[in-house]
């Protein structure tokens, strides 16, 4: 259809072209009603238990009330769980939930009937409590008290109880030598809700807080998923609602039971080390040493290996003698204090020395504690990257070891959340924005993985090696690219890699090059820690040869210009299982640790900062759904889930906190918002509301919001800030358009949160407003203020390359192939002090210039990185056809 751009823009002809590209996201795309997947990273599962994961679907494919089942490559059918996850505006099925149990190369999942894995799970309840079966698997919760798993059984045996869990803390900071108090919290229900009830999974939620003299703080939520394979999977999250310059946390971790009934020379304990490395004694060694001597010497290696030794009664008396005298080890731990180092302690009792038993670089997180008769293994996720952590056995003499994994290991000494100065710093000088009481960590969070296997007997090195690969990576079950972007999976505003031209070989070779260095530089600057691991430095400071990690604002990334969004739409472009874990790290920390989940901030996000949570300004734009999204949605992890419904009505935190108060003049209105970041934040989160429960209330604030920019007196180019009352979601125009610059209005996501949203909402007046706003903002001066007036200058269209994607849409909408050129042309140009856009060669430093030899990239900013690989997606996709045949000239 020819469109005229006299109506829509005033000046123009009419250009019945239509682009080439994906085009922008439609209505619907026809596709089949089934789904192939395969393992991220061609890794299937290397121990028990069921992978759980998103699938998405065309629109009006799937049925609300259609089955599903998953057929492996054999042609056998799987035993599947499926559950919804989010709606299309049609009502179909956009997203599923899904668990398997069992192992398979690749399966595709399609309408029909699903089965039943061999040991479905069951639930059981009762007052006291509930009861989930999985074969010869039992385990019991409670409903109220300290005790979150009573007990787990495997074939009538008891293999762990007393679930449990415990923080520390001090009174005294770090390094303060002056006495100190330290005071033990137990965790205490509060609810229990079940979320699943099998026949592959079944999901037990618990929430409350820790308990001890006085008070109760730290609020938690902790999920027990029970699996047919026989695993148990936590997730743990915790909320800090103390005061950081007072409350130093020494410990915190979950605890349990591990009956022991062997003799003590049958019962073992195993650590893993890096690669297939594992530690393993047993509690009582055989002394191997003494052949000639020693009745039992031949029978070490069997014990090495976790096989059962002669007990005691089948000993003559001089060997059952000699036996005795040998150290009997009462308490293990390892200890990972820092990302590269990990110890090895042992102890025969508590009122002995720790003896160093060994050491070694980065441990997965996998141990077990147990006896020939039976015991169990248990992983801790994200184990030397979020250090300093634990795991420490205590009571293997005992007729019950007490097995904890610390989260934070009072190893360590006191969690220090004080904020990095006690004084203000200059906004120009060092881009921090200081406000009094905002530099707090009240209502930062952070979630943990913790994975246990109760087993019949001691595993094999070789099967605690494969616990340990699937504590480190579980498996995940992935579409291809092709897949995500035919179903217009979040928007589908993106091409799989494309190489088809020699200039679009080496704008992909670029992309790569920025995406390896960003993968090795994590590595490289060891961003890694308890409260840091998953965020990026925001600016590199070329002169000191680091990034500038105490400077203000330039420090951590906190998503500034959507990292996030970049990482997921590159490994939704590629498949990549290294993007994937590192965008997952990401959501983890910026969804936990960037924002405020309880207090007078809750439901903001801080501005990025030395410390994470230490900026003054407090955004809806870090904590918005829209970050949250893919991980959401292709993991169906629920702790995301929780999150973004926190945010529904998240706009109301801007009664709190203005997020213009210091350059806006007040208003008669109760709050102010931007057009963007701050309305369009809101909309992903009524975005997401209406997508997972389909109710149209959500749709209609949206709408409600669209129609008020569209209707006001420019347009998008009003504002950004407008009044707002969040009591009725209404914004109200300020008149105050051509004042002050428009490029954060779409750079912190809402250009990709639009785009998406063309293919949901069919709203005419709102289209038009969008495109004109895309068409006119990267403009040429004359003809941007022939269209919009004198008032509109260029320096308030800052940092074209990054807005080269609205006019790319505008194309696309207009069917203008000059537009197209213009895009690609923004795109690639040099900025005006004559930089490049494009990512910097890599070079190697050595010398004494830097501490140590490094890789670097010449002035790399988190800004420029996430903007200019997002904008060569999106160009990519809508106006491929129309890239350039060769780059300009010196282009790398």
């Amino acid at each position: 259809m020819t469109v005229s751009r006299r109506g829509l823009l005033g000046s123009g002809l009419a250009i019945p072209v239509a682009m080439g590209g994906a085009g922008v996201a439609q209505a619907a795309r026809p596709a089949p009603a089934f789904a192939d997947f395969h393992w991220l990273g061609d890794t299937p599962p290397t121990a028990p238990g069921a992978a759980v994961w998103g699938a998405p679907w065309p629109r009006g494919a799937v049925k609300p009330k259609t089955t599903l089942t998953a057929i492996g490559v054999d042609g056998q059918a799987l035993p599947l769980q499926t559950w919804p996850l989010a709606y299309w505006p049609d009502g179909s099925l956009k997203w599923t939930g899904h668990a398997l149990a069992g192992v398979a190369k690749g399966f595709q999942v399609k309408p029909g009937k699903p089965i039943a894995p061999a040991k479905s799970v069951q639930v059981r309840e009762t007052a006291e409590r509930i009861e989930v079966v999985a074969g010869d698997l039992v385990c019991r919760f409670a409903r109220t008290g300290g005790t979150l798993i009573e007990s787990v059984s495997l074939a009538g045996r008891e293999t762990l109880r007393g679930g449990r869990l415990v923080a520390l803390s001090q009174n005294t900071p770090p390094g303060d030598l002056s006495p100190r108090e330290t005071q033990v919290f137990d965790g205490a229900i509060d609810a229990v809700t079940i979320e699943q009830r099998g026949p592959v999974r079944a999901v037990v939620r618990f929430e409350g807080r820790h308990r001890g003299v006085g008070r109760d703080w730290l609020p938690f939520t902790v999920r027990v998923a029970v699996d047919a394979d026989g695993r148990l999977a936590l997730t743990h999250s915790f909320a800090f609602d103390g005061d950081g310059n007072k409350d130093f946390i020494a410990g915190l971790g979950i605890r349990f039971d591990v009956p022991l009934t062997d003799e003590l020379y049958n019962r073992h304990v195993r650590f893993a080390g890096e690669g297939e490395g594992m530690w393993g004694e047993a509690v009582r060694n055989i002394p191997g040493w003494q052949p000639t001597k020693f009745a039992l010497a031949a029978k070490f290696q069997d014990q090495l290996r976790g096989e059962r030794v002669p007990d005691l009664a089948s000993m003559d008396a001089k060997t059952r003698d000699q036996l005795l005298t040998v150290p009997a080890w009462n308490g293990y731990r390892l200890f990972q204090g820092d990302a590269d180092a990990f110890t090895i302690d042992k102890r025969t009792s508590a009122k002995s020395s720790w003896l160093r038993a060994d050491r070694g670089g980065r441990a997965p997180g996998l141990g077990y504690v147990g006896g020939v008769s039976g015991g169990v293994a248990f992983g801790l996720r994200h184990f030397w990257q979020r250090h300093p952590t634990g795991l420490e056995i205590d009571g293997a003499t005992t007729d019950a070891a007490t097995l904890t994994l610390w989260l934070w290991s009072p190893q360590a000494g006191g969690m220090d959340l004080r904020h990095y100065s006690d004084k203000a710093h200059g906004l120009e000088i060092q881009y921090e924005d200081v406000e009094e009481g905002r530099s707090t960590p009240m209502g930062v969070a952070r979630t943990n993985q913790i994975f246990l296997w109760p087993v019949a007997a001691t595993p094999t090195r070789e099967t605690l090696s494969g616990m340990a690969k699937a504590t480190t990576d579980p498996a995940l079950p992935v579409a291809a690219p092709a897949y995500y972007q035919g179903v217009g999976a979040f928007g589908g505003v993106f091409t799989p890699v494309d190489r088809s031209t020699p200039a679009k070989a080496k704008l992909e070779a670029a992309h790569e090059r920025l995406l390896g260095f960003y993968l090795r530089e994590i590595e490289q600057r060891c961003w890694y820690g308890f409260w840091d691991h998953g965020d990026v430095m925001h600016t590199y400071d070329q002169d000191r040869r680091v990034w500038r990690y105490d400077v203000g604002g330039y420090a951590w990334a906190n998503s500034e210009l959507v990292p996030d969004l970049w990482l997921w739409t590159a490994f939704m472009r590629t498949g990549r299982a290294d993007v994937f874990r590192m965008a997952e790290a990401m959501t983890r920390h910026t969804g936990e640790v960037d924002v405020h989940h309880l207090g007078p901030l809750k439901g903001l996000g801080s501005r990025h900062n030395v410390s994470h949570w230490g900026d003054g300004a407090k955004e809806a734009r870090i904590s918005q759904s829209l970050l949250r999204r893919h991980y959401y949605y292709l993991t169906a992890d629920e702790r995301t889930g929780d999150l973004m419904a926190d945010l529904y009505d998240g706009d109301h935190a801007l009664l709190a906190v203005n997020p213009v108060r210091k350059v806006a003049a007040k208003t008669n209105y109760p709050t102010q918002a931007r057009s963007g970041p701050d309305w369009f934040a809101f909309a992903s989160n009524w975005l997401v509301a209406w997508e997972r429960t389909g109710d149209t209330k959500w749709r209609d604030k949206i709408v409600k919001g669209l129609d008020a920019i569209a209707g006001s007196s420019h347009g998008m180019f009003t504002g950004p800030p407008f009044g707002y009352d969040p009591a009725t979601a209404t914004l109200y125009d300020l008149g105050s358009a051509f004042t002050t610059s428009y490029h954060l209005v779409t750079i912190m996501g809402g250009a990709e949160f639009v785009f998406e949203l063309d293919g949901l909402i069919d709203d005419p007046a709102w289209s038009k407003a969008w495109t004109r706003f895309c068409a006119y903002y990267n403009a040429p001066l004359a003809e941007r203020q022939a269209a919009l007036g004198p008032a509109a200058i260029d320096r308030h269209f800052a940092y074209p390359a990054w807005h080269a994607r609205l006019t790319a849409w505008a194309a696309v909408k207009l069917k203008d192939p000059v537009l197209a050129k213009r895009a690609w042309t923004e795109f690639l140009a040099k900025t005006k002090t004559g930089q490049e856009n494009s990512p910097e060669p890599i070079t190697r430093v050595t010398g004494p210039s830097v501490l140590n030899p490094i890789d670097e990239m010449h002035g790399v900013s988190t800004n420029q990185s996430a903007q200019w690989a997002l904008n060569l997606f999106e160009l990519l996709a809508l106006v491929g056809d129309a890239a350039p045949e060769a780059l300009p000239a010196g282009w790398e």
